[in-house]
């Protein structure tokens, strides 16, 4: 740890699903007291080491930590979000403040030994993905629930998503291009050749294609496992100029002719868009960009609302540095878990 704030000898984690109780002793300095008035302990996760005890991977869990001179000590049970993926993950507890620009500082870390295995929903066997037509046809060998045969899964959904790159786990940007309902699996039970044809997307530009299985929790959905795809988003096609015509002399025409009638197509699409903001920015995966579209919102607190995540209900944005309770109203307008 370093002259402000450290974690004790003792510390630990345990899951149980969505939800993870940690456990530490924590050693304040005075100086740390002055230094910074928001304190947390955050769980990280991820498929590789964490060298030089440098955060990596993805941030499961928050605990927030009210200081006091001195050592004292906490455990309490918070919300979780592990992992997607079935690879085992290296776990590290870290102590962390936020800098008066709102920044998140790490304190203090320390990484436990053994590795963590995370039992939940995945994808099994060979996954395919083929995009013609407006339609994608999504084929998928298994999707198991390995879970205990009492363990009932939340609704599962299979979302398929253009990104600028490989997924690797936690926040991502991207265009969605077509999901699918599955519903829910019972424990140590699964769905074997699942073959599904459905409506998709052709966003323009090349992009990797990620399937993403999730499944709904108290934090909404989740992704619990994904494949990332070989097969790169076409690229869609530009119309092609249109050929010149020989002039002719131009007929009257009412004026009625002139008024362009919506088409189905824009129809749909307004309602679309109607319907997404309707919805509004989901606070846990929203990027800061997404995020900057909220007015009032600086990229400084944007930046501090992704690091804060994940958040179990909406008025835990009012502990972020930056919100105020006029804010936090607007977002509470504005975005969904």
């Amino acid at each position: 740890g370093n002259a402000l704030a450290r974690i004790g000898e003792t510390h630990g984690y345990l899951f149980d699903g969505d939800s993870v109780q940690i456990n530490a002793e924590l050693n304040f300095s005075d100086a740390a007291l002055g230094a910074a008035s928001q304190w947390a302990l955050q769980l990280w996760s991820s498929a590789t080491a964490f060298p030089d005890r440098q955060l990596a991977g993805v941030k499961v869990a928050e605990l927030t930590v009210y200081p006091a001179a001195g050592q004292q000590s906490l455990a309490a049970t918070v919300a979780a979000t592990p992992p997607a993926g079935s690879d085992e993950q290296n776990v590290a507890l870290a102590l962390v403040f936020w800098d008066e620009n709102g920044l998140p500082m790490v304190a203090d870390v320390a990484v436990y030994p053994r590795a963590e295995s995370f039992v939940q929903p995945k994808l099994a066997g060979n996954v395919s993905v083929a995009l013609a037509d407006g339609q994608a046809t999504i084929k998928v060998d298994a999707i198991e629930n390995p879970r205990a045969e009492d363990n009932l899964s939340g609704t599962l959904a299979l979302e398929l998503w253009a990104l600028d790159a490989p997924y690797a786990g936690g926040s991502w940007q991207g265009i969605p291009v077509a999901s699918v309902i599955l519903g829910v699996l019972g424990g140590g039970s699964g769905q074997v050749d699942s073959h599904f044809v459905v409506p998709a997307a052709a966003p323009e530009g090349p992009g990797v294609l990620t399937l993403m299985l999730r499944e709904w929790g108290p934090l909404g959905y989740v992704t619990r496992d994904y494949c990332n795809l070989s097969l790169e988003m076409p690229v869609k096609p530009k119309a092609a100029a249109p050929k010149a015509k020989a002039k002719s002399k131009p007929e009257a025409k009412p004026v009625a002719d002139k008024v362009n009638k919506a088409k189905p197509a824009d129809k749909a699409s307004a309602k679309k868009t109607k319907a997404a903001a309707a919805k509004g920015i989901a606070i846990n995966t929203a990027s800061e960009t997404e995020l900057l579209a909220i007015k009032g919102l600086t990229a400084t607190v944007a930046k501090a609302i992704v690091a804060g995540r994940p958040y179990a209900a909406l008025n835990e944005l009012g502990k972020v540095k930056g919100v105020g309770p006029k804010l936090l109203a607007t977002l509470s307008d504005k975005v969904v878990l």
